[in-house]
């Protein structure tokens, strides 16, 4: 398999990657950041959100952006002032499936009031229905996706590093963004704990193992089990059984189209690592490397037939590619 791999200015080169077929372009783009970087489709765009570099009282400054051409390049909302800690980053969710969604969801913890959990909605002109939600706090990247119900879920880790889920309701802000806000609605602390932030999808794979919550335990293992809303217990567990394959600096992402669940990561050698699992209960996952060098965290996105990821190289550079 050939990558085509662009750095602007444009420069060719070729990279041999794993067996998997077809042909990806990656791009490195000219910004620069750190943690995971979060991608999302919506409206013919591709969002993305990611901590940058530029330093404020507290964290590092939130980007929200959008590209109209793959990754390629981005357009930058300037009014986002909000801050992130560095070396982590924020989630997002489009506000529909795929080609029906308008705009997208944002998730952060905000370094600029004491690491509060917080929300909002944006088209890419400013954050409409900004939500704190008092005494929710959380040091890592949170996690965001909807369920085969249509229901938004969200997934953190508290400062005592163990794993929370809840609803999202947004029936509170109106299509203008009134004021009233998000409400975050079925609580749910789990016993588990994760060195990172989680990783969150609603598995069509046809697996059956509904909305999976991915986290990182001991040793930067990979976990993953089915969340049942409403239950404190967790189901379907398992991981990435291969010798030697944890996620490092930042966490992993998940993402989910017909016949197949994903999950990339960065591993122990400094590159993207792939994994795919076939209709697997519990899931399984057989992994490869992709040789592209990576410092934290993979965000990853689908647009229901092929994955975008996002990343920060060692030079701190965000690229993007599609799969």
């Amino acid at each position: 398999m050939h990558v085509r791999r662009l750095t602007l200015p444009f420069v060719a080169a070729a990279l041999v990657l794993g067996p998997f077929p077809g042909a990806a372009a990656a791009y490195t783009t000219v910004h620069t950041g750190s943690g995971r970087p979060a991608l999302a489709f919506a409206n013919n765009r591709l969002y993305a959100a990611w901590t940058g570099s530029t330093s404020g009282t507290s964290g590092k400054q939130l980007i929200v952006g959008w590209s109209v051409d793959g990754g390629h390049t981005f357009t930058k909302d300037n009014s986002v002032v909000e801050r992130v800690p560095e070396g982590e980053g924020p989630a997002l969710d489009a506000d529909g499936v795929f080609g029906y969604a308008f705009g997208v969801y944002l998730a952060w913890s905000a370094a600029n009031n004491a690491n509060t959990l917080s929300v909002a909605y944006t088209i890419g002109n400013g954050l409409k229905c900004r939500t704190a939600f008092a005494g929710v706090r959380t040091l890592r990247s949170p996690a965001m996706a909807r369920d085969g119900l249509g229901r938004r879920w969200i997934a953190w880790t508290g400062p005592d590093g163990r794993l929370n889920l809840g609803r999202l309701d947004s029936t509170g802000c109106g299509g203008n963004g009134v004021p009233n806000g998000i409400a975050l609605l079925d609580r749910v602390t789990l016993a588990d704990t994760s060195a990172a932030g989680p990783a969150l999808v609603q598995d069509d794979s046809g697996a059956g193992n509904g909305l999976i919550l991915g986290w990182t335990g001991a040793g930067n293992a990979i976990n993953l089990a089915t969340f049942t809303p409403g239950s404190a217990t967790l189901t379907n567990r398992s991981g990435v059984p291969q010798p030697g394959e944890v996620s490092t600096g930042g966490g992993f992402s998940l993402t989910s189209h017909p016949s197949d669940l994903y999950i990339w990561f960065r591993a122990p050698d400094g590159t993207v690592h792939r994994g795919y699992s076939q209709g697997c209960r519990p899931t399984c996952f057989y992994t490869f490397p992709w040789e592209l060098p990576a410092a934290s965290g993979v965000g990853a996105a689908t647009d229901g037939f092929h994955d975008t990821i996002g990343y920060f190289d060692p030079r701190g550079k965000l690229n993007v590619a599609t799969y």
